[in-house]
């Protein structure tokens, strides 16, 4: 397992003895390098582990299985099999979007193996519902995954900046080649199950305390669906960022660390 998603343990910068572990837990399109510009900070007060997601970082094509990875579900199952073969039976993690899905599915299953949960710009479904701002209709879902299918190069060159922000060219940069480093088939399969996923009922199960943090600005996760979150976990603060797009520990990480500090282990 460790091998196949790129696992690493950073010890912590501070020479703290049995210092709190903190997991780090990436996005679609992206890998482990995304946590980059928090790091130097989390890692004053936690050892760090980082992964890649099956389908992700340079091993992206050995660890996802095109029969198993139907479901944000088998994400969940790898995670708890990683921190399993790590010995790894207490840690706070911190999760990018569909991550955020994974970790409440890690959760529910083991709710003893997580002391806190971090969730940044993460959502339940993407899909409008009535009375449910998602983002999305189907009609866009469908767009999307048809622009996809039709010529996956363009459709990435489009979707970064409308993800990113416009005001961010070397991310939309980064995240365009994140995309792109992904074969086409895996990307779509992925997309699909992702877009198209319904967690609602999943929430008013988890006891783990959490932490939202939520753009004001973000296409892909209205603030709504922050509020949402914050109104069904029994055990949530939620902390609104003035940030755009959907990637503010890249293009926010100084925002973005603001509101995790509170939290950080004294």
């Amino acid at each position: 397992m460790a091998e196949r998603h790129n696992w690493r343990l950073i010890p912590n910068a501070s020479g703290i003895e049995n210092a709190p572990l903190l997991v780090v837990s990436h996005g679609f399109g992206t890998d482990h390098r995304s946590w980059r510009l928090l790091l130097p900070e989390l890692l004053h007060h936690y050892d760090v582990g980082v992964y890649d997601l099956a389908g992700a970082g340079s091993n992206g094509a050995q660890s996802f299985e095109p029969d198993r990875h139907t479901l944000i579900n088998a994400y969940a199952d790898d995670l708890l099999d990683l921190l399993n073969e790590q010995e790894i039976s207490r840690c706070q993690i911190l999760c990018h979007s569909v991550s955020g899905m994974v970790a409440f599915i890690a959760a529910s299953k083991s709710p003893s193996l997580f002391e806190r949960i971090f969730t940044i710009a993460a959502s339940p479904r993407y899909l409008d519902d009535d009375g449910y701002r998602g983002g999305f209709s189907q009609a866009d879902l469908d767009g999307l995954f048809a622009a996809m299918e039709g010529n996956f190069e363009a459709w990435a060159n489009g979707f970064a900046p409308l993800i990113v922000g416009e005001s961010f060219p070397a991310f939309i940069r980064e995240f365009t080649s994140g995309l792109l480093q992904m074969p086409a088939p895996i990307a779509l399969q992925t997309a699909k199950f992702i877009f198209q996923s319904d967690f609602r009922n999943l929430l008013t199960d988890i006891t783990v305390p959490t932490v939202l943090i939520q753009p004001n600005s973000d296409l892909a996760v209205p603030i709504d669906v922050g509020r949402y979150l914050h109104e069904k976990l029994a055990k949530s603060d939620l902390h609104i960022l003035d940030s755009t797009g959907h990637m503010p520990h890249l293009t926010a990480p100084y925002a973005v660390l603001h509101h995790l500090r509170p939290y950080f282990p004294r």
